[in-house]
């Protein structure tokens, strides 16, 4: 890490991947720093850290962030008109692409036909070389889906450096300037601006550190899986969420969860994984929660509580017209997969990332201004590609 740098990021997620694809091929020097360790390509979800609330919030912390354990898919956003030309650009590199049916399995098949409203999800899947085993949550052993990993081995060809293991303290400022980061250590890496993409929940954190205020508006794409038994479905073996009903507030996805076994032994019903079906009702949160330094809470407002309400009624209802046995339904408890918001503030829009201080730039989730009720990796890919033309426009 010694050495002179034009630019710091901070997290190597799909914000701070693509900044640092983005600015290495514009020549700059740019140094990488990841909290998390490098995972084995299809082990990532050891990475997985669990912050708990009402709203239990789940990310992964390791080289590529959260991308690694995504379902792979890469839906474009309306949050910002300057931000079409970039989800082209990230569409193309991607190679995102409506999930084939022909790949998916026979229950996602068959909960195709219970509506004729489902839309098709895309996916950043190479399909392949995809062997439809249902592992995209724990990293895929197979190289077909795109991680945020491939960005940074791109930027790591053109001269990037990468430190994993490497958590950030606070920001080093000067007269108001950016001008590089603490670390953990008591080290100081120095370079003439800095990145922050760590995330949600560990941008805000570097801030406070920082002297600076942030962490209000959480939000977290909080969801459920409902679920039951049919015998022999072995829908685990499937590409979980190949396609999805939006409706006012929730959206409803075919999803696996392996914690709908242990509720279903809680209510004396013996099952194996490939017994049980489900679907994801995820809901557009309202940013009721707060980052500090010490903690991070969350919890459902009394909207977003109807609103899953409806969502769990509708799951229920095609469970049930599926065959599943009504006895057998269960539900997971409420987690939170996409934390968001607890930056918004500090910068002009997702559309110019810079901060009230010279150098500094915010380029994640957390400066999404709310939950928008879809996934949102593709959207901070174009946000970050958006920020790396803001940034090197600067020069």
């Amino acid at each position: 890490m010694i050495g002179v740098y034009d630019y710091i990021v901070v997290g190597s997620g799909a914000g701070g991947a693509t900044l640092a694809n983005e600015l290495s091929a514009a020549g700059k020097r740019v140094l990488v720093l990841e909290k998390g360790r490098e995972m084995r390509p299809g082990s990532e979800s050891k990475a997985y850290s669990v912050i708990k609330s009402e709203v239990e919030i789940w990310l992964a912390e390791c080289l590529g962030g959260t991308t690694t354990v995504s379902m792979g898919n890469a839906v474009r956003s309306n949050l910002g008109k300057r931000l079409a030309p970039f989800f082209d650009e990230a569409e193309g590199e991607l190679g995102v692409t409506p999930m084939p049916i022909e790949k998916m399995g026979p229950i996602s098949r068959q909960m195709l036909d219970l509506s004729g409203e489902w839309v098709l999800m895309p996916k950043c899947i190479d399909f392949s070389k995809c062997k439809s085993c249902g592992s995209c949550a724990y990293g895929c052993p197979h190289g077909a889906k795109w991680s945020s990993r491939r960005y940074i081995a791109k930027a790591e060809s053109r001269g990037c450096k990468v430190a994993t293991g490497t958590q950030v303290k606070k920001l080093v400022l000067k007269s108001g300037r950016a001008c590089g980061v603490e670390l953990a250590d008591g080290k100081t890496c120095n370079s003439q601006g800095v990145v922050l993409a760590a995330g949600a929940i560990e941008t805000p954190r570097i801030l406070i550190r920082s002297g600076i205020e942030a962490g209000d508006g959480l939000f977290a794409d909080t969801f459920i899986t409902v679920g039951g038994l049919k015998e022999r479905s072995f829908f685990n073996r499937e590409v979980g969420m190949p396609f999805y009903l939006m409706r006012d507030g929730y959206l409803i996805s075919p999803h696996y969860s392996s914690l709908l076994q242990a509720q279903l032994h809680s209510k004396g019903i013996a099952c194996s994984p490939g017994e049980i079906v489900g679907f994801m009702v995820k809901i557009r949160d309202e940013p009721s929660g707060k980052v500090t330094d010490s903690k991070v809470v969350k919890w459902c407002t009394p909207k977003d509580i109807e609103i899953l309400k409806k969502g769990r009624s509708e799951a229920k209802g095609l469970l049930l017209k599926l065959g599943v046995n009504e006895e057998t339904l269960v539900e997971s408890h409420i987690r939170g997969v996409h934390p968001g918001g607890t930056c918004h503030d500090l910068v002009r829009s997702i559309e110019e990332p810079y901060t009230d201080f010279e150098g500094l730039f915010i380029s994640d989730a957390s400066i999404i201004p709310g939950a928008f009720g879809l996934p949102p990796i593709l959207t901070i890919i174009a946000c970050a590609k958006r920020a790396s033309s803001v940034i090197l426009g600067m020069n």
